[in-house]
């Protein structure tokens, strides 16, 4: 039986899954974790009865290891593999439907990594390395960008000469297969007509954003030239005075490759709080956590440091909801995603609360399934 495999790589992650070629239905799942790290591991669940569990204490040193290993497990279904779907983050402002990869496209697009530098160059490595190991099937991207595709030009562009604008220099938009997917299932569950619906879909995560889908299309987002624009996220600093990165290259001697790693690597929530997990920060500023304990005693100081960065978050999400609940006129439904958004019903009534003042909607929760939505992408092209 015909099936495809969907390969969603993140950093020091590769998330899999494996459905049916003929419906979609979902026949197994797994991550390895820690790549290029001591004490790597693999979680694959549809393989029997129980969940397989395999360490790897030397630890798997690169992403091409990584999928053989996956592939050692998938052995059994190997030739029946006809469609591998790859998420790829940024695909600017050419690459906006699925696209058939070989090594002459991954080098193309290529010149994105520097817009992602936390994504694209994991996406692509693993891309080319599926390419050499399952050279009998098609392999095929589909780009988290391509959702903002129709977003008009007086949201999209910043205004700057239109010089920068023809060399690509606009917002783009992430977390697109994220966004679709949410909007999708969520007018279902909620009983609406996404065609005539307006809906706020909030990722959030370790990266967060908030997109407006209006009669079911994106019409504007949170994210923009690359993903560090918009909210405060778990490393990254979110929305910045442009003056900043020039005071820091003038003023303080910092090079751009210091910069860019404080931007995306040691900002956010991380540099407030001084964690970046959000179940620490709740509890250290008060609030339960679902499924989470910890015998941690925090000082007055963390508790400080957690209240504010939990504050900085939050006023964030509710100002962009506020923000894209005006460019629709409205809102109809209100979906959260993401490990934050499904997993911090905290998280979920703070935020909830602060927005009461606006028109009547629905909230819901949807369960991420980037990979659903390229398989769902990848079966138009075959």
């Amino acid at each position: 039986m015909k099936k495809i495999l969907v390969i969603n790589s993140g950093s020091a992650t590769l998330k899999f899954k494996v459905f049916s070629a003929s419906n979609l239905s979902e026949e197994l799942s797994g991550i390895v974790e820690r790549i290029g790290l001591k004490n790597s591991f693999m979680s694959v669940d549809g393989l029997g009865k129980d969940r397989l569990l395999k360490k790897y204490p030397p630890g798997i040193l690169d992403y091409e290891q990584a999928l053989a290993e996956v592939l050692l497990q998938l052995k059994t279904i190997l030739p029946d593999i006809k469609l591998v779907g790859h998420r790829v983050v940024h695909g600017g402002g050419t690459y906006n439907q699925p696209l058939k990869l070989n090594q002459g496209i991954i080098n193309k697009l290529a010149k994105y990594n520097k817009l992602a530098p936390l994504h694209n160059p994991i996406n692509l490595a693993c891309a080319e390395s599926a390419l050499k190991l399952l050279p009998q099937a098609k392999h095929v991207a589909v780009f988290d960008t391509a959702y903002y595709a129709d977003i008009p030009e007086y949201i999209h562009r910043y205004a700057l000469p239109s010089k920068f604008y023809k060399l690509g220099i606009r917002r783009y938009g992430f977390h697109g297969l994220s966004h679709q997917y949410s909007a999708i299932e969520g007018a279902k569950k909620a009983k609406l007509k996404i065609s005539k619906a307006k809906i706020i879909t909030c990722h959030l995560g370790s990266g967060c954003s908030i997109t407006a889908t209006k009669n079911g299309l994106a019409i504007d987002t949170t994210m923009g030239f690359t993903p560090l624009e918009g909210l405060t996220m778990s490393t990254r600093a979110g929305d910045l005075d442009a003056s900043i990165p020039l005071y820091m290259i003038n003023e303080l001697k910092m090079s751009t490759s210091e910069i860019t790693k404080v931007f995306n690597q040691e900002s956010g929530l991380l540099a407030i709080a001084g964690t970046m997990d959000m179940r620490e920060i709740l509890l250290a500023s008060g609030h339960k956590v679902l499924d989470y304990s910890s015998n941690k005693i925090f000082t007055d100081n963390q508790k400080a440091k957690a209240q504010l960065a939990l504050d900085m978050f939050v006023y964030d999400v509710v100002r962009y909801i506020g923000q894209l609940a005006i460019s629709m006129d409205g809102v109809d439904l209100i979906v959260f995603t993401g490990g934050i958004g499904e997993r911090s019903p905290a998280v979920r009534k703070i935020v909830l609360d602060k927005i009461r003042h606006l028109s009547k909607f629905k909230n819901i929760v949807i369960e991420a399934n980037e990979e659903l939505m390229i398989a769902r992408e990848i079966v138009k092209t075959s």
